[in-house]
């Protein structure tokens, strides 16, 4: 079920555009992720679904009714369904417990409601016996936890999560991740702003990846890391080898692109003779063992020698390969072990055709 729609949503501070035509539709219970840059336009898309600004154009709709067409008491009762957790959480002048019953106290919920609420959302965040703490003196960690917790006694319908692991560690934003998890077991429906891809990725149903205040690709993660259809959302979500060409020849499901000196088939159409932008992800660029006899399979089959090797996280391995073209590609540990390969050494390696994606400047 849709819970909220923004159409053709845009924004201007004099004649200065943060936002351009946004569109953008959010189900009942999923976790959208808004990624890009400092400077992208996140936060004030953020303020403008929660009606902390008005929009310069556009429309915005919560359970299909047009909240810029609202006012007074059917506005306030709207803004009440959704809360947002802002990047620097500020601590009202208190004790934790009077932080959390705030906003519950201004809504008249009696006190016998409100101490539940606030045990509960107090456990959830793993800060059970904090109540009686000053507010003031909580760390910044602390202090994001119990901004959760604030926006959760409220048992929202929508949660605006902005930019909520910028200034943590490692350890406290994986609390965060574990916070958030929590809050879409009960049913939240989330919107969270981010620079972090990898944040994005692994927390997001989809990803809306936005830049200068426009949006560039909306998708699952899979959709957006694999199948990116611009440079700087490829660029932006790890894509690192990426080359420009022109199309040779085209036809059918596949054309022919020369970069350099070599010509890659890819999967996708493009005119012949037209400039065209190409990219691989590190993983997928293939090793090909030289011990045994080459497939037909493989395609746009290359050679290089390895010029460095790095560690890349966990098992994986980073190869700097130059050669026709310079190549990234991340290869198990055991993979490389295996084939003995080391700096200095020539491998043969395959960029798919079906992983190589043309993109849009």
């Amino acid at each position: 079920m849709e819970l909220l729609r923004l159409e053709q949503v845009s924004k201007r501070y004099g004649q200065r555009e943060v936002l351009s035509g946004i569109s953008l539709s959010l189900s009942q219970g999923e976790l959208l992720t808004l990624l890009g840059p400092s400077g992208a336009g996140k936060t004030t898309l953020m303020r403008i679904i929660n009606l902390l600004e008005h929009p310069s154009s556009g429309r915005i709709f919560f359970r299909g009714r047009d909240l810029l067409q609202l006012s007074g008491e059917e506005l306030l009762e709207v803004r009440r369904r959704m809360v947002m957790v802002f990047q620097k959480p500020v601590m009202f002048s208190g004790s934790v417990y009077y932080n959390l019953a705030f906003g519950l106290r201004v809504r008249r919920v009696p006190e016998q409601e409100i101490r539940r609420r606030v045990k509960e959302a107090l456990e959830l965040v793993g800060m059970q016996g904090y109540e009686d703490r000053d507010a003031r003196t909580l760390s910044g960690g602390e202090a994001q936890r119990i901004a959760f917790a604030r926006a959760m006694v409220l048992e929202p319908e929508l949660v605006l999560l902005d930019e909520p692991t910028t200034s943590l560690d490692p350890v406290m934003e994986g609390r965060v991740h574990e916070i958030i998890a929590k809050m879409r077991e009960r049913g939240m429906t989330i919107i969270l702003t981010t620079h972090k891809q990898h944040e994005a990725l692994s927390l997001g149903d989809r990803i809306a990846v936005l830049r200068g205040g426009r949006l560039q690709q909306v998708g699952s993660p899979k959709e957006v890391v694999y199948s990116p259809r611009t440079r700087f959302v490829a660029e932006f979500t790890g894509m690192c080898n990426i080359y420009e060409g022109e199309v040779v020849e085209a036809g059918g499901e596949e054309c022919r692109v020369k970069v350099g000196e070599v010509v890659l088939s890819i999967r996708g159409s493009a005119p012949a003779g037209e400039r065209v932008c190409v990219g691989i992800r590190p993983e997928d660029v293939m090793l090909i063992r030289t011990d045994v006899p080459l497939s037909r399979r493989h395609r746009n089959l290359l050679r290089g020698v390895v010029r460095e090797i790095s560690p890349q996280g966990g098992a994986m391995l980073r190869l700097h390969i130059s050669g026709s073209l310079e190549v990234l590609a991340d290869v198990p540990r055991h993979v490389v072990e295996k084939m003995s390969i080391r700096p200095g050494g020539e491998v043969v390696y395959s960029l798919k055709a079906s992983c190589l994606r043309l993109l849009e400047d």
